[in-house]
């Protein structure tokens, strides 16, 4: 198989980000007076324009070799050319002490930019605008290795090596000292993949069942985390991606599917990750390290969370977990079916179950207690009946009405603030679809 591939994208943005009278109290520094008034940051608004052209090039190749009847070995190649052009552009104003509307600029030569009104709303939010451009090539490659042991179980071996394209970061980035924007984490390297993956796929029990089973070992270099951090110098905290050195993915993987009759399948999967920051040693701190002013030259950190006390600029995460990764990781079900007939149809009325389970996993690039989401479970049922051209089922989704955090994010432009991403309560609904 030979292909080739192109694609082209432009987007433009423009919106708009308004504080209200709420602000105040909640993202300037509790120990300053003017985190009591309003004023401060009620009305602070930011008029953004986003833009981005975004060019991907590629020709890829694939091969299957019958080596025997059992033995098939199948290398690939693709070449990708990424090309991406983008824009920032972010003016904000606010109200200065006396009252006047301003420019909330990063520049210390700017009118204002020592009102001690101007400079709370420069904490949070200030003008900012960059171009920034990316591009790179990238060769990827892999090699599978398939042999049939019998008529009933294949083994295989997989060596990849591929890529996560780079880009460019525009949303914003932290700004240095005199006001510039720090460019050198605008831009994204691209992810380099070394993927090692053995396994073996089963017929067992006349074919009545299901049985896979896999080991696997991913090295990523330049991973791209999302991270909450600052440059020295600034006193603003920005949102964006950032590549870790390295990091390293490593486990196990089996599903079991069964079908004894028409009337009944059930299954089970699971898998073991051992997900974890390789090297990774100027990552952003963890919200218990942070908050004070930032450690420069040879500063020595305070106390974690000290109102006050140095702060580190960085810190060093390698050997923590991989975020959105759970050590184990469960689902299952099944369903059973009677021929029935409804309304004068004939067909099947079906009941079925389905569940999942992961053990705790951290939800931050730097790990922290405020940002681990605890294991937990979800159970779904549902009921129905369906034709060759009819569904027709009730079903209830969290059936037990499970309390968790799908994430939990150290938000930007403040310190100790973390955002939750809250799940669906139990649910209960009918769905009725039709195929012609």
């Amino acid at each position: 198989m030979l292909g080739a591939f192109a694609f082209y994208q432009e987007i433009r943005t423009q919106g708009i980000q308004e504080q209200g009278p709420a602000a105040s109290a909640w993202l300037l520094n509790p120990t300053s007076a003017l985190s009591n008034n309003p004023a401060v940051l009620n009305g602070v608004v930011a008029n953004n324009d986003i833009r981005l052209d975004n060019t991907s090039l590629a020709a890829f190749g694939k091969l299957n070799w019958k080596v025997t009847d059992r033995l098939t070995v199948s290398p690939g190649i693709r070449i990708n050319y990424d090309k991406k052009q983008g824009q920032y552009d972010s003016v904000v104003t606010g109200n200065a002490s006396n009252g006047t509307r301003q420019i909330v600029s990063n520049v210390p030569t700017s009118p204002f930019f020592d009102d001690p009104w101007i400079a709370a709303q420069r904490g949070v939010q200030a003008s900012q605008f960059f171009e920034v451009d990316f591009s790179d090539w990238n060769l990827s490659y892999d090699l599978n290795l398939g042999y049939e042991i019998s008529d009933t179980v294949n083994a295989y071996a997989t060596y990849a090596r591929s890529f996560k394209t780079g880009g460019v970061n525009l949303n914003g980035v932290p700004g240095r000292a005199d006001g510039s924007a720090a460019l050198e984490v605008a831009v994204i390297k691209p992810e380099k993949v070394d993927h090692f993956e053995i396994g073996l796929k089963t017929k067992l029990f006349d074919r009545k069942a299901t049985l896979n089973l896999a080991a696997f070992w991913t090295d990523i270099q330049d991973f791209q985390a999302s991270v909450i951090s600052n440059i020295s110098g600034s006193n603003v905290l920005r949102g964006y991606l950032a590549n870790a050195d390295k990091v390293r993915s490593r486990g196990v993987e089996a599903d079991f599917r069964v079908q004894p009759s028409d009337r009944f399948t059930a299954y089970v999967s699971g898998a073991f990750t051992d997900a974890e920051f390789v090297r990774f040693v100027d990552a952003p701190c963890p919200p218990e390290l942070a908050g004070g002013t930032t450690v420069t030259g040879t500063q020595v950190p305070g106390p974690a969370a000290t109102p006050g006390a140095l702060s580190p600029a960085n810190c060093d995460v390698s050997g923590q977990w991989l975020p959105g990764v759970s050590k184990w990781a469960f689902s299952w079900g099944a369903e059973y079916n009677v021929p029935a007939t409804v309304f004068g149809l004939d067909g099947n009325a079906y009941a079925g179950y389905d569940a999942n389970f992961r053990s705790k996993f951290s939800s931050n690039a730097s790990r922290s207690i405020y940002t681990d989401i605890d294991a937990y479970s979800l159970h779904n049922f549902r009921a129905g009946f369906r034709t060759d051209k009819f569904d027709f089922f009730v079903w209830t989704r969290n059936a037990f009405d499970e309390e968790y955090f799908e994430s939990l994010a150290v938000t930007p432009g403040n310190t100790g603030l973390i955002s939750a991403q809250m799940p669906d309560p139990r649910t209960a609904g009918l769905t009725v679809s039709a195929r012609f």
